[in-house]
């Protein structure tokens, strides 16, 4: 089996590589144009690594005719959705155009293959708690340009299973973390911070935003185990969540990571960090997974943290050696 993976050098994208080439897959994995490929170091010599850029539909149609996979996991995209408000334009050319683009160019070349498309939970907006666990049944409110990108891509990807039975499932994973994440997000960014501060590179104070947030965390290892289940048992033209099935405090993440340290910490709050219009709390029902392809999460909350406590002090300490 030879998979695709767009997105194959970020964060999900690295792990999803990883665990393909686990289960005996050929794994291609694209990349954009200049993207550093540090997060498939230790997997290099086993995957083959294509550069392309999604708003580049003749590219594409090369790419999927040079490689001819069988399995297309698409999951590259501008992620953040802070940063897509300062950059809307940007955000839909890659999230919407390129998955237009993609779509097209399997369409076009006539690869024999299917599709995971990799949504997200923002599409849902801001949901009142009493609408709370989220279902895929619910109305797609996306109150970002990073959020109405993905739901846009939804609608396209859906149309072109429907108008030409080409093959896709659809999944909106909630809130994920785990070793390789980029600080720009909540547990990464306290995690590296601790470290910092376990390492002596910074003085004993974590700086956080709103602390009172409440969210759906997953393991990101679960998360990819999650998009190979789907993708080779979940029904074509379908869509589902994956996520823990309960909501988590921004403080309880915290409280864990303070546990793990080896000195007191204390916690200051940065004004600039906290987000207008931010929902209270967000979480999914993942059973419609569960029953599909019998995914459960097998990783505790404790052990993600940890785990990306780690790689945090072991990514610092490397950075900090003198070059031989």
């Amino acid at each position: 089996m030879k998979a695709l993976i767009t997105g194959g050098a970020g964060f999900a994208g690295s792990h999803l590589a990883e665990y393909l080439l686990e289960q005996g897959q050929e794994v291609v994995a694209h990349a954009a144009e200049q993207e550093d490929l540090g997060n498939l170091s230790h997997i290099l010599p086993h995957l083959r690594v294509e550069r392309a850029d999604l708003r580049n539909p003749d590219r594409l149609f090369e790419l999927l005719r040079q490689t001819r996979p069988q399995r297309i996991y698409h999951l590259a995209a501008l992620s953040s959705p802070v940063e897509s408000l300062r950059n809307p334009q940007l955000t839909y050319e890659v999230n919407f155009m390129g998955t237009l683009n993609l779509l097209t160019a399997w369409r076009e070349s006539q690869i024999d293959c299917r599709l995971l498309h990799v949504s997200s939970s923002e599409v849902y907006g801001a949901v009142e708690r009493e609408h709370l666990p989220l279902r895929e049944d619910m109305p797609l409110r996306p109150a970002t340009p990073y959020a109405a990108s993905k739901a846009a891509a939804e609608l396209v990807s859906i149309q072109f299973y429907k108008s030409y039975q080409l093959p896709v499932v659809r999944v909106r994973p909630f809130n994920h973390t785990g070793p390789r994440q980029s600080p720009a997000f909540v547990c990464s960014g306290l995690a590296r911070q601790i470290a910092e501060i376990e390492l002596g590179l910074k003085l004993p104070t974590v700086t956080v935003g709103n602390l009172d947030v409440r969210r759906d965390f997953s393991d990101v290892r679960d998360i990819v185990r999650g998009y190979y289940l789907l993708l080779e048992r979940g029904e074509m033209g379908e869509v589902y969540q994956l996520g823990s099935g309960q909501a988590v405090s921004i403080e309880a993440i915290l409280q864990v990571l303070r546990g793990l340290a080896s000195q007191p910490i204390q916690v200051v709050v940065d004004p600039s960090r906290l987000r207008d219009q931010e929902a209270a709390e967000l979480w999914g029902d993942p059973s419609k997974a569960r029953i599909a392809v019998g995914w459960r999460p097998a990783y505790s909350l404790e052990a993600t943290l940890r785990d990306l406590l780690q790689y945090w002090q072991s990514s610092l300490v490397s950075k900090m050696k003198p070059a031989q």
